[in-house]
């Protein structure tokens, strides 16, 4: 049961996601947006969902799924913003932010 109400809430949640696309603006938010639509799309159950800082070099998110496995994004601030998504350590998703969006509206 706990399985399905987390499915219930990830998927509203993917909804809720895609409709703050259009008007996420700023880069952090997008980076923001575009972790999450990997991590929905890689079917992670997520515990904390991951919270996204910017510095002058990069932008970092941290989270931890259902089974206490830490979420650690990494993307450079610069023209290509390649992110790098790891959960309990292992690589599950590299890839552009940018291409993520827009498959996301595809």
């Amino acid at each position: 049961m706990k399985r399905l109400v987390v499915i219930v809430l990830l998927l509203a949640g993917c909804s809720q996601v895609n409709a703050l696309q259009q008007v996420s603006g700023t880069p952090l938010s997008t980076v923001r947006v575009a972790v999450n639509d990997v991590l929905v799309e890689q079917k992670v159950l997520i515990k904390q969902a991951p919270v996204c800082t910017e510095s002058e070099t990069e932008f970092t998110c941290t989270g931890s799924t259902l089974t206490d496995k830490a979420i650690e994004v990494t993307v450079p601030n610069d023209e290509q913003q390649v992110m790098v998504i790891k959960v309990g350590g292992k690589e599950i998703f590299t890839g552009p932010v940018q291409d993520v969006i827009e498959e996301a509206w595809s």
